[in-house]
């Protein structure tokens, strides 16, 4: 009854104002799972806590004719054109879905809803700031939230016996191991309810952290670097080697926009911070909890690098079109949880990968959509980190890119944990923000009579 109240004072937080109904989204998103592992029989419809609070956060915003889906198509016509041409396509595979099976039409209106939904969570992204302060502060306070749940991290590494019904993932009755390496490691959980939960937000948590300590001085700085190493810490914890895999990929995109269009004295000061958080990350991993079994594991991530993402990205492709067919299974058909609804008849899916889940719910003509759709939206963004590279805006604009990019490549490898509700719409959002970018600049920039 606490946990419901506090989702409905949460939802009326976003119907009143839905820019702070982001922030409670957020912050209620992070704390579900503690809050079920102590509720009797950890219901797993409590995933979807949070779904009212973003739907108040749409509902208010485009009550308040605050989400102009016009008006954002319009500043953005080559990527609008593409994301009108995909959202007809779905026409198709709404019908194939539809008539599957018995019942299969409920797995239709599921895709329909999730993916409405992230177009507007994307499109409120987009609205929210009024200056680059906003953006500021809103990565702020998930900081916060989540430098303090990442401390189940350690919690469930020395296994207290005082706080299990928090920790961990025995209360689900499963536990997380791995013998790669030819021994067991066990992965960690901390607060969250899987290991892969936990290693997602402690990756953004860092790499939010260094974007953050870039645009920040003194001891402000020292502070984000902190957090930057905890977050580290608490990736080595969780045992996941595709999470540990997008904080390279984030540094080298990071570090690439700012060559592009900064000096060399902040390539520097990127590199050197960089180096240092990396460093004193790994000191602590060595002193606290040195293991060197899981490093092996960790370090067999390049050398398996190449076969995941043939296996994966590629051989995973060409057989689920030879399972599913030319059409794929149909809209919502991939998404996670769908063997949860009652009385449906779905297919047996396998697929692990996005590029996998793509093919297997929009087919092969959805899968080129799909793809064109990313491609321009890449573009479209470059654009704007490029456009605002004079603006004080500009590290957290190159930063939310590199953070995305660094998304995107692992899931070009598993896909699984985009399937949370919490990811899924915070990087929809995040995404937003990234574009916001561009309306942000236009609003500031100084107007010339017969200029556009």
């Amino acid at each position: 009854m606490v946990f419901m109240l506090l989702v409905a004072l949460a939802t009326l937080v976003a119907l009143v104002n839905w820019r702070w109904g982001i922030g409670a989204a957020i912050v209620l998103g992070l704390l579900q799972d503690p809050l079920r592992k102590i509720i009797p029989g950890t219901p797993a419809y409590l995933v979807l806590a949070g779904m009212p609070i973003w739907l108040g956060v749409i509902c208010s915003a485009a009550f308040s004719r605050q989400l102009p889906i016009n008006r954002f198509l319009s500043q953005f016509p080559r990527l609008g054109l593409w994301i009108r041409t995909f959202a007809i396509y779905l026409v198709i595979p709404a019908a194939i879905s539809a008539t599957y099976g018995h019942n299969s039409w409920l797995i239709t209106l599921l895709g329909i809803f999730i993916y409405s939904t992230i177009f507007g969570i994307f499109v409120a992204g987009w609205r929210y700031p009024h200056r680059s302060e906003d953006i500021a502060r809103l990565l702020t306070l998930y900081a916060a939230v989540t430098a303090l749940m990442l401390m189940g991290g350690p919690l469930d590494a020395f296994k207290l016996p005082y706080l299990q019904a928090f920790v961990g993932t025995d209360m689900f009755g499963a536990i997380w191991v791995t013998h790669r390496t030819g021994e067991a490691l066990h992965m960690l959980s901390g607060f969250f309810r899987s290991p892969d939960v936990m290693g997602w937000h402690a990756a953004l948590l860092f790499m939010v952290a260094t974007v953050l300590a870039l645009r920040s001085k003194g001891v402000v700085r020292w502070l984000w670097v902190a957090v930057a190493i905890w977050g580290i810490f608490n990736i080595w914890l969780c045992g996941r080697r595709k999470m540990l895999s997008m904080i390279p990929i984030f540094l080298g995109t990071y570090t690439l926009l700012v060559f592009r269009f900064k000096n060399a004295r902040r390539i520097f000061s990127l590199v050197g911070m960089a180096a240092m958080i990396m460093g004193l990350g790994w000191y602590v991993i060595a002193s606290v909890v040195h293991n060197e079994a899981l490093e092996r594991f960790y370090v067999s991530t390049l050398a398996e690098m190449g076969e995941r993402v043939e296996t994966h990205g590629l051989l995973s492709v060409a057989g689920t079109i030879a399972q599913s067919g030319f059409w794929g299974y149909g809209l919502g058909m991939s998404q996670q949880g769908v063997h949860n609804i009652p009385n449906v008849e779905t297919p047996r899916l396998w697929q692990e990968s996005g590029p996998s889940k793509i093919v297997a719910e929009f087919g092969v003509p959805g899968m080129m959509l799909y793809l064109m759709v990313g491609v321009v939206l890449f573009i479209t963004a470059y654009h704007v980190v490029r456009f605002g590279r004079e603006r004080d805006s500009f590290y957290l604009t190159a930063g939310i890119f590199a953070i995305l990019v660094a998304n995107v490549a692992s899931a070009v490898v598993s896909a699984q944990i985009f399937g949370d509700p919490l990811v899924a719409f915070l990087l929809a959002f995040i995404a937003g923000l990234l574009l916001s970018g561009a309306r942000l600049a236009a609003q500031h920039a100084p107007r010339t009579e017969g200029a556009p």
